[in-house]
């Protein structure tokens, strides 16, 4: 039972941080119908540019976002303006196409800069554990997790309270009528694609204080955000929290009690049974 209870601590944890993961690429499919496959890519490079800000200016990685954030922010609206803008009108293939072509010209860049080998931070000061009633818990995951729900909960706030939050929100459920209301679709598109891409930075900066990174991480945390956002269903961000958890619980209690190497199938078994039995997601509007 304490191996149970320890490795449903440890799965609701990183499941907290896949769901501020999948949030990113929620902002962006949700308002624009975009199907992202890079999105795990700026996963990977958030992980990269947080190594390199630690590592020449000994910066925590847990701090990085500081810097990481408006940076992936500027490097999202680029390509929003450079490549996605000119393929909205377009067939949803080619999308896909360019999308899919982004994630591997990230993935050749990142291998070209920083090689094939894993980096990591060598600390930071969120390290250590907590003992509590007999279980251990990492203080660098649940700071993570905190974190995760502070930055999900204020972007919830952000989209119902804000002006630009309602413009992406009113986007998202009829763009013409946005239109009509003098709500500027493409500047509104730009914003979330820019803050989509900019949440990556926070979550890569997260994930750094546990682990390392490698070139083909990207298409891992890919294929795990979409995973989410299909559980949860457009227009839930407690949706998207809930899969998250469901997706961190069932991965972790996979490499406890099964195999480490069957974490992915676990989670894509989760997938294909949640949507077998509720097609539009677990929290999906109609």
């Amino acid at each position: 039972m304490e191996t149970i209870i320890q490795s449903l601590f440890d799965g609701a944890l990183m499941g907290c941080i896949y769901a501020l993961i999948a949030l990113g690429l929620s902002l962006i499919f949700g308002v624009m119908n975009v199907v992202n496959f890079a999105h795990g890519n700026f996963v990977m490079l958030s992980m990269y540019f947080s190594f390199w800000a630690g590592s020449l200016w000994g910066i925590d990685a847990v701090l990085t976002p500081l810097i990481t954030f408006p940076l992936l922010f500027v490097i999202g609206m680029l390509v929003y303006y450079g490549i996605i803008d000119r393929t909205l009108k377009e067939h949803y293939t080619i999308q896909i196409a360019v999308t899919v072509g982004l994630m591997t010209f990230l993935g050749a860049i990142t291998q070209l800069a920083w090689k094939a080998q894993p980096r990591a931070l060598s600390y930071s000061f969120i390290q250590g554990n907590i003992q509590f009633g007999g279980y251990t818990i990492a203080l660098s995951r649940l700071t993570s997790a905190i974190i995760s729900l502070i930055i999900i909960i204020s972007i919830s706030f952000f989209l119902s309270k804000t002006w630009p939050g309602r413009t992406i929100r009113a986007t998202s459920d009829d763009s013409d009528a946005a239109s009509l209301m003098g709500v500027d679709f493409r500047k509104t598109y730009a914003l979330a694609f820019g803050l989509g891409s900019s949440l990556t930075a926070i979550s890569g900066g997260l994930l750094m204080t546990f682990q390392q990174v490698d070139p083909t991480m990207g298409l891992r945390f890919g294929l795990l955000s979409w995973c989410i956002l299909a559980l949860a269903g457009l227009g839930s961000i407690p949706g998207l929290l809930i899969s998250g958890l469901i997706i961190g619980i069932g991965e972790s209690l996979a490499m406890t009690f099964w195999d480490p190497r069957a974490r992915s199938l676990v989670i894509y078994l989760i997938f294909i049974l949640v949507l077998w039995l509720r097609p539009r997601g677990l929290f999906g509007r109609k």
